[in-house]
C-alpha cells in the first residue's frame, strides 16, 4: 500500500481519534480499564489500549508524513480541542469563540494547521471507503501547507450526552451528481465538541455551510453551532 499523501510505502496508521484527545477524556487505558467501540455492524468491543488497530484507520500513510510532516497539524489541533472543552462559561449554541484566546498571536497559521488536521483525516476517509472525491487536491494542501479550497469546518456543540463521556466518527454522506461528489460531510466528536468537516463544490450552498470556516475568510472569531 501506498500513502496517499506523498507516495512512499504506507507503514503508519493514523488515529480516528487523535491520541491526544483519548487520553484527556479517558486517561490510561488497559486490559483492566477498556473503552468500548461501537460500529454499525458490531457494538461493545473491548478496546484495551490507546494503540489498538481498531482505533485507526485502514488507509495507511507513511511514517513521514504520518509524524514529521503532520505534527504541527496534529498539536494546533489538540490545543484547540483542549481549549473549546475547557473553555470558561462552556461554549453553547450561537455563541462567538475567540480564536486568539486559543492562539496567541498565530491565529492564522494555527488554525490552518487545524484546518490541515482534518483533511489528512478526510483523505484516510475519501481512500477508505472509496469516496468519488479528487485525492490529489487533499495530497498538495498536506505536502504544501495550503488550505484546501474545498473543504470547510464548522465547530459544533449539543451532539454529545450529558455524563457519558464520549467520542467519535461518524460515516460520511454524500450528494453525488453524474458520479461525483458535490457536498459531503461528516462529524467528529469529542465529549461537548464536534467539528462538521464538509466537502462543497462552488456554487454548492448547504444549511450546514452557513455558519462554516475556512483559512482562506479566517478571524478571530468563530460561531458555534448546535442542534
Amino acid at each position: 500500500m501506498k500513502c496517499w499523501i506523498c507516495g512512499g510505502d504506507a507503514n503508519s496508521g493514523e488515529h480516528l481519534i487523535k491520541v491526544s484527545d483519548l487520553k484527556s477524556l479517558f486517561g490510561h487505558v488497559t486490559q483492566e480499564l477498556p473503552l468500548y467501540f461501537h460500529t454499525d455492524q458490531e457494538r461493545n468491543q473491548p478496546i484495551r489500549g490507546i494503540k489498538s488497530d481498531k482505533l485507526k484507520y485502514k488507509a495507511l500513510l507513511c511514517s513521514r508524513c504520518n509524524n514529521e510532516r503532520t505534527q504541527p497539524h496534529d498539536m494546533a489541533w489538540e490545543r484547540l480541542s483542549t481549549y473549546l472543552r475547557d473553555r470558561q462559561p462552556p461554549i453553547r449554541q450561537s455563541m462567538l469563540v475567540r480564536l486568539d484566546r486559543a492562539f496567541p498571536g498565530s491565529v492564522s497559521k494555527s488554525m490552518l494547521a487545524v484546518h490541515l488536521f482534518f483533511v489528512k483525516l478526510f483523505g484516510c476517509l475519501i481512500m477508505e471507503n472509496n469516496i468519488p472525491i479528487e485525492i490529489e487536491q487533499f495530497s498538495r494542501s498536506v505536502m504544501q501547507g495550503l488550505p484546501h479550497p474545498k473543504v470547510w469546518l464548522a465547530f459544533w456543540t449539543g451532539l454529545h450526552h450529558p455524563g457519558i463521556k464520549h467520542v467519535g466518527c461518524s460515516q460520511v454522506e454524500t450528494a453525488q451528481w453524474a458520479g461525483s461528489v458535490a457536498y459531503a460531510s461528516w462529524f467528529y466528536v469529542i465529549d461537548k465538541v464536534a467539528v462538521n468537516v464538509m466537502y462543497a463544490e462552488p456554487g454548492e450552498r448547504r444549511k450546514g455551510l452557513v455558519h462554516a470556516w475556512h483559512p482562506l475568510s479566517v478571524g478571530k472569531y468563530v460561531r458555534i453551532v448546535g442542534k
